[in-house]
């Protein structure tokens, strides 16, 4: 086996090195380990190597011929980026976690059934029905008992809450060991609250145990019910020191806020920026509650104008493979790019931001490139868009029709609203359009007769979004698919963790209650003053603000008290933080010289 005894040098590359033989080192020797890298670290480099190291001396870690490599993983994305850079390797099983678990659990179907009668959750739903022999699905995630085929349906969140269970078993426990000797955790922080420390504290007595090995950050734990840190005492420590992602100037800062583990450059790394913002000048009244010592969503909506369009970031603008602007919530995304309405419609974002809505996803995903297609003269693409592959344009009446109703359709989409596109798509019988669409207004019509009758005393949540759906503007939908197809330069704080960028602009506000990033830098120097905000804060900052690669900047639409500012100057520089000066309560300018 390689003997690997490396020197602790000072670049992302000598520490890279350093941190992949104490990984390698551990294997060898049959212990657990947590290896803690920080953003930009090259994390998934550390673990794919220790998943070759372990293919190359097969035998040493996998005796038998039908054990594995079981490599856990927070998404599906990255569930597949492992198995195409081992080449699909039998011996390695990479699976997204709660694939795994089922994996581990479905063929115990009587325990899970006597284990989920014992969740509050279920018992909701369970009542008084007996669910002895029944048998168990986990497809869709959706908990349903379906009683005339004596099935139950797992939803999502009972998968790591039974394995939590089953792992308390010492028998369970040796037959997981026999299959997969060595287990991967990738985003370890990001595993469900008590299921890591569990699989750790079963294991800890037994004489058959696997090599467990934790890979992650804790600072970049942003998700709700998580587990964050793990410090079981017989994970051996080990801390990946290295940034191959972002410019000196951006290190600086991330070392700044986290000096326990400071990061190497890659060796060649340039200066970059770090500029801060403020706009503790603005004169006007400012929000409140949510939104709290916010300022106005106009002064917000120029004030990145300015931003954008100076002389030094414009060129940012003209690709968005160059920027990106995160933002905390959807709602502040949807009044810069021109969604309001879609936004305040819906109670659950997932309708319009992953196009679950059934009315929402047909326009985004069917009709915007029905249209698209069209004018582009794609035809064959337009009709397989369609999903009318049994439709032939052969004569010029054909050409005609479809000339004629896309005219129409375009024409309205610029100018009409949800419904008005509905109705001529109901209307044209050039193609199909999905029923359930047909089937959403029958309904909405049997409800509004029903609150008219007085049967009913207001309409579901359902047909009240879909009646104010029909209301808004159709070039809402077009803004809408604009950002699902990352035609603009703006996303989500949550929604990039994992991604670099070139240029980022972070706007730094308020909008949702569980962040106070004002209140984090304040107290960062202050443990004793902390609230409980100051963990969620304190590690969505750090995932936005380490997503660029060469030039950051923190725009703060939210007032900043002394304390916060003298946070910022101590990691960023006093000469690299502005304050914008304002002509009213809305025109923002840099101040005069």
């Amino acid at each position: 086996m390689d003997n690997i005894t490396p020197n602790l040098l000072n670049t992302a590359e000598d520490e890279a090195t350093h941190t992949l033989a104490d990984v390698i080192n551990a294997l060898s020797a049959k212990q657990n380990f947590k290896l803690e890298a920080g953003a930009g670290a090259g994390k998934t480099y550390s673990l794919i190597e220790a998943l070759r190291h372990i293919l190359k001396y097969r035998q040493e870690f996998l005796p038998r011929d039908n054990q594995r490599v079981a490599c856990l993983t927070y998404t599906r994305v990255a569930r597949d980026e492992i198995n195409s850079r081992t080449n699909g390797d039998r011996s390695i099983f990479a699976e997204t976690l709660h694939g795994f678990l089922w994996e581990m659990i479905s063929p115990y179907r009587k325990a899970i059934v006597t284990e989920i009668a014992k969740f509050e959750t279920w018992k909701q739903v369970l009542r008084d029905d007996i669910i002895e022999d029944f048998d168990v699905e986990y497809q869709v995630g959706i908990r349903n008992v379906n009683k005339e085929r004596k099935l139950v349906s797992l939803h999502h969140d009972d998968i790591p809450k039974l394995a939590i269970e089953f792992f308390k078993n010492q028998k369970f426990r040796a037959l997981v060991c026999d299959r997969f000797p060595v287990i991967f955790i990738d985003e370890y922080q990001d595993t469900p609250a008590g299921l890591a420390e569990t699989i750790l504290a079963g294991y800890e007595t037994d004489k058959r145990r696997p090599v467990i090995g934790l890979f992650g950050d804790h600072w970049q734990q942003i998700y709700e019910n998580t587990c964050g840190s793990t410090d079981d005492p017989n994970l051996i420590q080990i801390a990946k020191r290295a940034n191959f992602r972002s410019d000196k100037s951006v290190v600086n800062l991330l070392n700044s806020m986290r000096p326990e583990l400071p990061q190497a450059p890659h060796a060649d790394a340039d200066e970059g920026t770090v500029t801060i913002y403020h706009t503790n000048n603005w004169p006007g009244t400012r929000l409140s509650r949510h939104w709290k010592d916010q300022i106005s969503f106009k002064a917000v909506g120029k004030t990145l104008a300015l931003i954008r369009n100076l002389p030094q970031y414009s060129s940012w603008n003209k690709n968005c493979d160059e920027l990106r602007i995160l933002m905390l919530t959807h709602a502040t995304i949807a009044k810069e790019i021109g969604y309001p309405g879609l936004h305040s419609n819906f109670q659950y974002n997932e309708s319009f931001t992953k196009a679950e809505d059934p009315i929402i996803g047909y326009l985004v995903n069917t009709v915007e490139p029905a249209l698209s297609a069209f004018k582009a003269h794609r035809y064959g693409e337009l009709l397989e868009i369609l999903g009318s592959g049994n439709i032939f344009i052969y004569s010029p009446i054909d050409k005609q029709k479809w000339t004629n109703f896309f005219d129409q359709l375009s024409q309205i989409c610029e100018l009409g609203t949800v419904e008005e596109v509905l109705i001529l798509l109901g209307e044209q019988k050039l193609f199909s359009i999905p029923s359930k669409i047909a089937k959403l207004e029958k309904e909405l019509s049997a409800s509004i007769a029903e609150l008219t009758a007085g049967t009913t005393s207001q309409l579901s949540r359902r047909m009240s979004e879909y009646q104010g759906l029909k209301t808004i503007e159709y070039s809402e939908i077009r803004k809408l698919t604009d950002f699902l197809n990352n035609h603009t330069p703006f996303a989500t704080q949550h929604s990039v963790k994992g991604a670099e960028f070139n240029n980022v602009i972070v706007l730094v506000g308020k909008g949702w209650a569980n962040y106070d990033f004002g209140k984090m830098l304040s107290t960062f120097k202050s443990p004793a003053s902390r609230n409980g905000t100051f963990t969620r804060s304190r590690n969505l900052f750090y995932v936005a603000a380490s997503r660029a690669k060469h030039n950051l900047i923190l725009l703060f639409v939210q007032e900043l008290d002394d304390d916060a500012l003298d946070t910022l100057k101590s990691w960023a520089g006093e000469d690299n933080i502005i304050a914008l000066d304002f002509d009213d309560d809305i025109t923002p300018r840099l101040p005069i010289p």
